[in-house]
């Protein structure tokens, strides 16, 4: 049982991390899809914004202003890079100077000098290339790096995932104990309740006697010539058990199959005046109408017989062994 619910616990975890990693991914994808596309967006919002005043700086023989112009727009957030390409794709101004009369032989360049409106193209999974016209022999190209989102991202996803696995733990030991409280335990107290080993196999029924005899108040010397371990006590207080009976009535006495007393409770003395154990009914009781019904039943123990003494409705019941053989009688009184 434990062991099935170890491999329960183990299972919920699996499922549970399983659906959690599969759903982080799934909001990590969405999440950052959304916040490229916002970040592309805006860049190309603030350069679309620019670009009238580089155009104009362009057509015009005022250098610092253009230079001015590139300057601040490489200040914009993501934009790593800003410069105008001639026709044949050589850098007429940069941001860096370094880069100035460089020629651009990729094929994403010489769209952009031959496209004829604004155009956004790939450079890699994380940067792009927007390009602006600005006349027929001249463009302008910003150059987008989403790096920082995507590191940003990919910590956060890390994140994500720990507290996924964490949260997965925590379900499992939760899914463990909850199946420990309401099956473990249960099936433990039963099967601890239910399993005797072979030690209370043997000796219950003697274990039982003992304890008619204790509370009978009998002390030890006078136990020496009782037989505890018989087999038809034993037996008898087997019967007793299964049957049901209910001791705590105003009368409860059990008698082995020679009317002798091995249990007794008469508190108010209705019908034992004496309730040693091992006393005969005969010496016990001055009651003749029980000592008649008795001797009937060791006589002819086919049926129990019923008086009523005092108020109390008194059933005097004769015990048989599984192999049918007499082994004594139970009287109860309500």
């Amino acid at each position: 049982m434990k062991r099935n619910t170890i491999i329960l616990a183990v299972i919920s975890f699996i499922f549970s991390f399983g659906f959690l990693y599969f759903f982080t991914a799934y909001i990590y994808h969405e999440r950052l899809s959304a916040s490229l596309s916002s970040a592309k967006n805006s860049s190309i919002s603030v350069v679309d914004i620019i670009s009238p005043e580089i155009k104009a700086a362009f057509l015009k023989p005022d250098d610092i202003s253009l230079l001015y112009s590139i300057e601040r727009m490489s200040k914009i957030k993501n934009v790593t890079e800003a410069f105008i390409l001639d026709k044949n794709s050589n850098v007429v101004i940069h941001n860096d100077s370094s880069k100035w009369n460089k020629k651009y032989n990729e094929p994403v360049f010489s769209n952009a000098v031959s496209a004829k409106d604004k155009k956004l193209q790939s450079l890699s999974p994380s940067s792009f290339l927007y390009s602006v016209p600005i006349n027929e022999n001249a463009v302008l190209c910003a150059v987008f790096s989403l790096d920082d989102i995507l590191s940003s991202f990919k910590i956060w996803k890390i994140k994500l995932y720990v507290l996924s696995f964490l949260f997965s733990v925590i379900f499992t030991f939760f899914v463990y104990y909850l199946l420990k409280f309401f099956f473990i335990r249960p099936f433990e107290k039963a099967k601890k309740y239910l399993s005797l080993n072979e030690r209370n196999k043997k000796t219950i029924y003697s274990d039982l006697v003992n304890m008619a005899f204790q509370s009978s108040e009998i002390n030890n010397e006078k136990l020496d010539n009782i037989e505890f371990k018989s087999d038809k006590i034993k037996e008898l207080f087997k019967y007793v058990l299964e049957s049901r009976f209910d001791t705590s009535a105003s009368v409860f006495s059990v008698l082995d199959d020679s009317a002798k007393i091995v249990y007794c409770s008469d508190v108010n003395k209705v019908i034992f005046n004496k309730q040693t154990i091992n006393t005969h009914i005969v010496n016990a009781t001055a009651n003749i109408n029980i000592i008649q019904e008795i001797s009937k039943i060791i006589d002819n123990a086919d049926s129990s017989s019923e008086l009523n003494i005092e108020n109390l409705k008194i059933n005097i019941i004769p015990v048989r062994n599984e192999a049918g053989s007499f082994i004594g009688i139970v009287i109860t009184g309500k």
